[in-house]
């Protein structure tokens, strides 16, 4: 008769080597996702000279990619901050929630004027709106999205090159003066050149930029979403100082607010700003 002995030793190392193996699966699964999302992040933002921070900022890594966002709540309407908590919070939910992201300007939009409706609910009948940037990359690939007057901005073999369109009445002017409406001392001198003409918020989204095709990402380029808090702050020429430098995207963005307070500005609006840097 055929007798089986169970050796406890055996059993302690078959348990042993079941769990080395599914550890080994967990890293090689982690490290298959930190691989196809080789982007170190950097953030930082200032109050300035406001009463109260009013932009929000977020950033997420996840199966699908990694969002970023970037939204400057408008100090001239009710509640800025409120406005740019929500769109922001809005759109990493709807982020967090996806299953698979086959087709991300669709996401976009579909966020975009959800994120639109829960403002206008909670102005209740007020003005309260906030920009907002946003970026997905997904297989190396940047998809954008902008209403407003924030920026999102490439950095890539030493120039910076501005993404996206500003939607503010310096664009309409420019355009006048293009077609012999205006003169320029008309364009150049009007006094309303840097009102904000489509915000989230509204009660209709005037102009949203988005990506028409995705950007090829290669390794060192850099991904900046901020507000004008920056740009109307720092020269291209100071930014790119800061890019050139041999740092990572947090020390980056700690080194631009430093050279924004360094300013000291008597009228210095909030700052915000996420790097993104392409690793591999």
């Amino acid at each position: 008769m055929l007798r089986l002995f169970q050796n406890p030793y055996c059993v302690v190392l078959s348990a042993g080597v079941v769990i080395f193996i599914l550890f080994l699966i967990r890293y090689f699964l982690l490290h298959a996702n930190r691989r196809k999302n080789d982007v170190l992040i950097g953030n930082a933002q200032i109050v300035g000279k406001r009463l109260e921070q009013e932009d929000s900022f977020s950033s997420m890594v996840t199966e699908n990619g990694v969002i970023a966002l970037v939204a400057d709540g408008m100090g001239g309407y009710e509640n800025g901050k409120l406005a740019s908590q929500i769109a922001v919070d809005t759109f990493i939910s709807e982020f967090q929630k996806l299953e698979d992201l086959s087709e991300v300007n669709n996401f976009f939009i579909k966020t975009l004027k959800l994120a639109n409706g829960k403002i206008l609910d909670a102005a209740k009948g007020f003005r309260m709106g906030t920009t907002l940037v946003s970026v997905v990359i997904k297989d190396k690939k940047l998809y954008y999205l902008s209403v407003g007057d924030s920026a999102i901005i490439l950095f890539r073999n030493h120039q910076l090159i501005n993404l996206n369109k500003k939607h503010v009445f310096q664009t309409v002017l420019e355009e006048k003066y293009v077609s012999g409406e205006i003169s320029e001392g008309q364009m150049r001198n009007n006094p309303m050149k840097k009102r904000i003409t489509s915000y989230v918020g509204a009660e209709v989204l005037k102009y949203v930029d988005i990506s028409e095709k995705p950007i090829q990402l290669r390794k060192g380029d850099r991904v900046i979403l901020c507000t004008d808090g920056v740009t109307n702050s720092l020269s291209e020429l100071e930014l790119e100082s800061v890019m050139l430098k041999k740092i990572n995207p947090f020390e980056m963005s700690e080194m631009i607010m430093a050279m924004i307070k360094e300013k000291n500005k008597a009228r210095q609006d909030n700052a915000t700003v996420i790097i993104l840097e392409m690793t591999d």
